[in-house]
């Protein structure tokens, strides 16, 4: 019921009864039977309305109710995608302590083929991440004419499996669990930046990069990302280096790595900023 619906109706019929004859005893009792009337066909009004929304709001709500069990569907699946792909790497080790064999083309395309599925479901840091782990997987696959070596199979094993610990901990956090990492998919996108500087061959600008964040055997990614995290600047550093490398001579052939080494080089700034 509208209240100031109510109020001015009720005015009204009170000056018109006061028109006609005054507030006498069938006045007043007329005033509050047509008061108790408009009550009723406000009510009735209002509710037919409320119901209305009511109505809305539970449909909106089946809906959304739908869409969450569909993402931690979706979600659970990527996962289990991640996990097959690392462990693919972990059945070709030649035994304890021996060489790391490479993964076939069919592990890749496995796993490309769930992230395809579910990419629905995968907002912009998800589907950063899932890049980048399909990218660093790889580098251990064995092509027709190429054949990884066992620091490479075993570098992209790390660098997969911290990226797959890290989007479980951002998955926490899109079905509402606690997670156990604060913006755990930064250090992907940190890891990202790192394999992008050791990945490029420009001598005259030492690309690779050449310092503490060059790729060493048996190099581990969180130790490379505490590293980062030390020392923002270095990684910065390095990035800029590498633009300038590609932006001299090589803009046309690299374009999509340079506006990648642009977002990176952003990402640094607005970390700087939130520190400062």
């Amino acid at each position: 019921m509208n209240p100031e619906l109510l109020e001015t109706l009720s005015k009204l019929v009170w000056n018109v009864l006061g028109y006609l004859g005054g507030l006498s005893v069938v006045g007043t009792l007329l005033y509050v039977m047509l008061k108790k009337t408009l009550e009723r066909a406000v009510d009735s009004r209002f509710d037919a309305r409320l119901e209305k929304v009511k109505h809305e709001l539970q449909l909106e709500q089946e809906k959304m109710s739908v869409v969450y069990e569909n993402q931690k569907d979706s979600l659970r699946k990527v996962l289990i995608a991640t996990h097959n792909a690392t462990e693919a790497i972990e059945r070709r080790i030649d035994g304890e302590g021996g060489d790391w064999l490479p993964i076939s083309e069919t592990n890749e395309n496995d796993f490309s083929r769930v992230v395809s599925e579910e990419a629905l479901f995968m907002d912009n840091s998800s589907d950063h991440a899932l890049r980048l782990f399909r990218e660093r997987m790889g580098t251990a696959v064995q092509y027709q004419e190429i054949y990884p070596s066992s620091e490479k199979v075993s570098r992209a094993y790390n660098q997969m499996k911290f990226i797959s610990d890290r989007l479980a901990e951002h998955f926490r956090i899109r079905v509402g669990l606690e997670p156990s990492t604060v913006e755990p998919l930064l250090d992907v996108k940190l890891l990202g930046a790192c394999c992008l500087i050791n990945r490029f061959h420009f001598s005259e600008f030492d690309m690779p990069t050449r310092g503490p964040l060059k790729f060493q055997e048996n190099s581990d990614a969180a130790q490379l990302i505490a590293i980062v995290r030390e020392n923002p600047e270095l990684l910065k550093s390095e990035l800029s280096k590498l633009k300038r490398a590609i932006s001299s001579k090589y803009s046309s052939f690299f374009f999509e790595a340079l506006t990648e080494v642009d977002r990176y080089i952003r990402m640094l700034d607005t970390l700087k900023e939130r520190k400062s």
